[in-house]
């Protein structure tokens, strides 16, 4: 991650000696890291820059010299996952390659981004309904989601790979908000769920809703296995 001088506040003596151990990547990345193991625990309404930094062996005022407050510090970081996870979904929302294998490739890319950063996407997506700021950024970073996601399926749609009568503005909302429900629960906080578990269950979700042929009518099952079956879960024994 590169490093954004962007504050006007200048460290005390005491605080330059102490930054001056560090370069300054090795700082900001102290006070990430730092960040990250807070909220792991606590809610960044909670958060103070006096706490942050007492996680840290930093002075407080050497925060200053890489974000003005918290609010860019959280806007700043999203930015940079949201980067990483963009560039793992390449195969599916380019196109590249078969679209079911494209999309599990892309579907692990998103997974792993959580699992590596789950803590700090629950903490934006919890504060952004009380929060302007936050809400303006996580707004855009799932809008951004939308346009890709609906872009592609336009795309297949026009290749006759998706059905037309999708709405695929509406899908892609759709897909896109339950992921993040599902992957804030299962990665936002430790310990984490499995993976390839949740992996399996948001590719078999993506394929039927998109490229799934619903039947036009179920099968009804003979009484004597609907009786079984209902035998079954009344007497488990």
């Amino acid at each position: 991650m590169s490093a954004r001088i962007t504050g006007e506040h200048e460290p005390s003596a005491t605080g330059s000696n102490r930054a001056n151990r560090h370069t300054k990547e090795e700082a900001r990345r102290e006070i990430v890291d730092a960040l990250v193991r807070y909220l792991e625990t606590h809610a960044f309404r909670d958060l103070t820059v006096g706490e942050l930094m007492a996680g840290t062996t930093l002075s407080r005022p050497a925060f200053y010299q890489y974000f003005t407050d918290l609010h860019e510090l959280m806007e700043s970081l999203l930015t940079e996952v949201e980067t990483v996870m963009h560039s793992t979904t390449n195969p599916w929302i380019l196109g590249k390659g078969e679209p079911i294998a494209a999309l599990r490739t892309s579907l692990g890319g998103v997974v792993q981004t959580c699992v590596d950063h789950g803590p700090l996407l629950r903490a934006v997506a919890d504060a952004a309904p009380l929060d302007p700021r936050l809400e303006v950024a996580w707004s855009a970073f799932m809008g951004r989601w939308d346009d890709a996601v609906s872009a592609r399926i336009e795309a297949h749609q026009e290749a006759g790979l998706i059905r037309a009568s999708l709405d695929a503005r509406s899908m892609a909302n759709a897909l896109n908000a339950l992921d993040a429900a599902v992957l804030v629960a299962e990665f936002g906080r430790h310990p984490q769920g499995d993976a390839e578990v949740v992996l399996d269950t948001l590719h078999a979700i993506w394929v039927g809703a998109l490229y799934g042929s619903a039947p036009t009518r179920l099968p009804v099952l003979d009484a004597e296995r609907t009786q079984a079956g209902t035998s079954r879960e009344v007497n488990p024994e």
